[in-house]
């Protein structure tokens, strides 16, 4: 249940980041005309993993009452926000962020679930 929540929040702080930029960049920002879409983009989903990754930690440490084991559990996701990370610093195809996400996720979801 604690994913779940998690993946919920992350998809908030996804759509609250997608928002921001375009609030952003229909108010003439005179920064964000410079900003390629990519790194927009990618830095939402990075983001949005941060919040899931924070979320799953704090529903883990109040559930189980243990930040170990909250630790052990998030810190499973932090592959995946380092890689949203990188890939706003550098530009990786959207297509292949979201394969490599796509293929770690289900492990990382069992291996979040053993944890427990």
């Amino acid at each position: 249940m604690a994913v779940a929540l998690a993946t919920l929040f992350g998809l908030g702080g996804v759509y609250c980041a997608e928002i921001v930029y375009d609030v952003m960049r229909d108010a003439g920002a005179s920064e964000i005309p410079q900003l390629p879409g990519w790194r927009a983009h990618m830095a939402s989903a990075c983001v949005g993993s941060v919040a899931f990754v924070t979320c799953l930690f704090l529903l883990e440490s109040l559930g189980k009452r243990s930040r170990g084991v909250a630790l052990r559990s998030a810190g499973l996701w932090f592959p995946l926000v380092a890689l949203t990370g990188l890939a706003t610093a550098v530009h990786i195809p959207v297509y292949l962020v979201i394969l490599l996400a796509a293929l770690y996720s289900p492990w990382a979801y069992l291996r979040t679930r053993e944890v427990r």
